[in-house]
């Protein structure tokens, strides 16, 4: 999934730190969870916390962290001889969709260009709404599980991403239609890593939540810049809740002023990042952070070893043309930092 500041192509260097710094560990959160890829990533080798404050994080962090097994569907299969809802959604005809009533139609209505916008064509509008809506039947009518259901709410959110009409957020559509727009909207099949451990998801402010939980490693991934990530992730965050909201303007965005982050204020950032690592009881902090951020590197420096052995305070530089492709264009002098303390 295209998201602000996803580090996919980071995983190596920040188990590579783990390595180093915390080899016996056994447990790792990851409190900025976003699209849950460094979650994911370490569930493999640990017992995985992850959280987000955006819902539409929560629910991938649901279906594929907390949920610990591929789901196997027994109530679709003995009730509606369904074998794969997956496979069911994305085999079906668009005519067999329109059935679906049109005040339920809250994509289409909304994001598509029955709705004024241009975030996604009609046809895929339709077949978000539909499956949306016959996911969230099931999970009433108790055909699903909890597991199945968020694991299916997952699938969804994951592949609006791969048709929608935007540059990679949805602050704003395009005002043609790009390529990817014409493909056909399909729920995304995810994997899920079994490790047979108590891995668990939160939805919840990540400073309130350290008070709660404690662990061996945590992983600090936050907003390094102005930008909210509610407006910039609206449409994934309706198909995640399909709570029908009222939204507003061009680009219909959800309200979202009680879910504004303190780190993407110029004004609260080194305080929220003082609280976090205050309140943090791991015993190794790792900080994913980068030199253009709103935090200066005195700043990071300054609250972790407050809080950490300064003994064990380490900066990892990585050069961010490297880390973001070998056609980058931006400056040698930008950089994409990791920051170890134990605490």
């Amino acid at each position: 999934m295209r998201f602000i500041g996803c580090k996919t192509l980071l995983l190596d260097q920040i188990k590579g730190v783990i390595d180093e710094k915390a080899p016996d560990a056994k447990s790792l959160c990851d409190i900025f969870s976003g699209t849950a890829t460094v979650a994911r990533y370490f569930k493999q080798w640990y017992e995985v916390y992850s959280n987000d404050l955006l819902y539409f994080s929560y629910v991938l962090q649901k279906g594929t962290i907390e949920n610990d097994r591929m789901p196997e569907f027994e109530g679709l299969k003995a009730d509606l001889s369904i074998q794969d809802p997956v496979e069911y959604f994305n085999s079906m005809d668009i005519s067999d969709m329109e059935a679906l009533e049109q005040e339920k139609r809250f994509f289409q209505n909304t994001y598509a260009p029955t709705g004024g916008r241009m975030y996604v064509t009609d046809e895929n509008a339709l077949r978000i709404d539909f499956a949306r809506n016959t996911v969230e039947d099931w999970y009433k009518s108790g055909l699903v599980s909890e597991d199945e259901y968020f694991y299916l709410v997952a699938c969804i959110v994951e592949g609006v991403p791969f048709v929608s009409n935007t540059s990679g957020t949805y602050g704003a559509f395009h005002k043609e239609w790009e390529r990817r727009s014409y493909k056909k909207y399909e729920v995304y099949r995810l994997s899920v890593t079994e490790n047979g451990k108590n891995n668990r998801s939160y939805n919840c402010d990540g400073a309130e939540l350290l008070k709660h939980i404690q662990g061996d490693i945590l992983y600090i991934d936050p907003p390094y810049n102005e930008r909210q990530y509610l407006p910039n992730y609206h449409v994934l965050e309706t198909a995640a809740k399909y709570d029908f909201p009222e939204v507003r303007g061009v680009t219909g965005q959800r309200p979202y002023e009680n879910q504004k982050s303190d780190f993407c204020l110029k004004t609260k950032a080194v305080s929220a990042f003082d609280e976090l690592i205050k309140n943090a009881r791991f015993q190794h902090i790792i900080l994913s952070y980068s030199t253009d951020g709103l935090m200066s590197v005195s700043d990071i420096e300054e609250v972790m070893k407050k809080y950490g052995k300064e003994s064990s305070f380490k900066i990892y530089e990585i050069p961010y043309r490297r880390y973001k492709s070998r056609n980058a264009t931006l400056t040698d002098k930008l950089k994409e930092l990791l920051v170890y303390i134990e605490k």
